[in-house]
């Protein structure tokens, strides 16, 4: 059952799902996810009734009081404070959640807390090659450590057959999954709950 769909309207390029979903946003680290988001979602965590969480912003508050510390050492924490941020809030939609996707425990969770809150979830992949998202990750000047960076892109392809295939085997009870390049994502207008 697919509840989401790419429509065209007018000029604009809008993906839209029912007024209940959790839409997880997925590409491995620099495949433009965060960039994205500030793009659709310039008001930051909750816009327009729409819940918005991404662990870049979150990064960014801490980095004010943290920065000083080197970002390995807090990293865990930071991840662990986000985490429980997504899981605590998915009581009721609609919500964007910035994830790579691919780490298993956590499109496990995802699903679980989904299911078990009655909440249609979606995903969106934004599918880059490794080597572009590696250019993207020096642009906004925070590089993956080369061996986490190595296993995001070897799972990566796999994640997309299985999405293709039936998305809720990348996240259990996904009903959707939308796969975009880098450029279908830079003329995206808008992700619209209804």
């Amino acid at each position: 059952m697919v509840a989401a769909h790419l429509a065209v309207v007018g000029a604009e390029e809008e993906i839209r799902y029912s007024g209940d979903s959790v839409v997880v946003l997925a590409g491995i680290p620099g495949a433009g996810k965060s960039t994205l988001l500030r793009r659709l979602y310039p008001d930051g965590a909750d816009h327009g009734g729409v819940r918005v969480f991404d662990s870049e912003r979150l990064r960014a508050k801490w980095m004010r009081v943290l920065g000083v510390v080197p970002y390995a050492y807090w990293r865990p924490l930071l991840h662990l404070t986000y985490y429980a941020q997504v899981f605590t809030a998915m009581r009721s939609g609609p919500m964007v959640i910035h994830d790579c996707a691919t780490r298993p425990w956590v499109r496990r969770m995802l699903g679980w807390r989904a299911k078990r809150a009655g909440l249609p979830l979606h995903l969106i992949l934004i599918d880059v090659p490794g080597e572009v998202a590696r250019d993207g990750q020096w642009a906004r000047g925070r590089v993956v450590r080369t061996s986490s960076m190595e296993t995001h892109c070897r799972r990566w392809p796999r994640l997309l057959e299985k999405a293709a295939a039936d998305p809720g085997s990348v996240v259990p009870g996904a009903r959707s999954a939308i796969v975009l390049s880098r450029r279908q994502a830079g003329l995206l207008k808008a992700i619209r709950f209804r």
